[in-house]
């Protein structure tokens, strides 16, 4: 359960002592000390470390840890991404495994997408998951946030964003995260509140009760 005021639900770097956050981890860092030190996790396997040779080895560091460490609450980054040098058909591959883990181990999915929402909605029709996909990072306009939402989407949001995307998103389905920037929560929790014609403790509560929902109700 979240009892820190704020929550991240994807970082590459720890927290700050009032924000909760889920740290993504890869294979190959599993010697770093945020990795060590984190009280939660996201197992990743993204798309733009990923070869022919080293498919067989995450998906299995990726059964191995989600067995073994109860500090992973979710899967991803994971998904896919039209304009990284990874083939194409090698990331639906994988991504499909990374589904079906999800789905088998009752963890929600955090989602890489660079124009492929196309195949996603696709794979989200074809396994009509119980675990939320959650995009994250979101960058696109209002329309393809509206469509995402359609399909059952969660959007999560870092420091750049379209306003008009992030003004529209139900609250139930709001997620803000930090990703690969230093962010100061309290102040980004401020400004979308101010986007929003709400209040950052409005934003703040929301958000605790999406992540409670999501992460630790199992």
């Amino acid at each position: 359960m979240i009892t820190t005021p704020f929550f991240n639900v994807h970082t590459h770097h720890l927290p700050d002592t009032n924000t909760t956050a889920i740290l993504n981890c890869s294979m190959d860092d599993r010697a770093i000390p945020a990795y060590l030190q984190a009280q939660l996790i996201s197992a990743s396997l993204h798309p733009w470390y990923l070869t022919k040779e080293n498919f067989q080895l995450q998906i299995e560091w990726l059964t191995e840890i989600i067995q073994s460490d109860s500090r992973v609450v979710a899967l991803g980054e994971a998904g896919l991404d039209k304009i990284c040098n990874t083939p194409f058909t090698l990331q639906l591959q994988a991504f499909r495994k990374v589904i079906e883990l999800s789905e088998q181990c009752q963890l929600p999915l955090l989602i890489h997408s660079v124009k492929a929402t196309e195949e996603l909605i696709a794979l989200h029709k074809e396994y009509h998951p119980a675990q939320a996909w959650i995009i994250h990072g979101f960058r696109g306009k209002k329309e393809l946030a509206a469509e995402l939402i359609r399909h059952g989407f969660f959007l999560s949001f870092g420091k750049k964003y379209q306003e008009k995307a992030l003004s529209i998103v139900p609250t139930e389905r709001l997620l803000l995260e930090s990703d690969e920037e230093e962010t100061d929560f309290p102040a980004f929790y401020e400004q979308v509140a101010s986007l929003r014609g709400t209040t950052s403790d409005h934003i703040a509560t929301h958000i605790r009760e999406n992540a409670n929902r999501l992460f630790f109700n199992r």
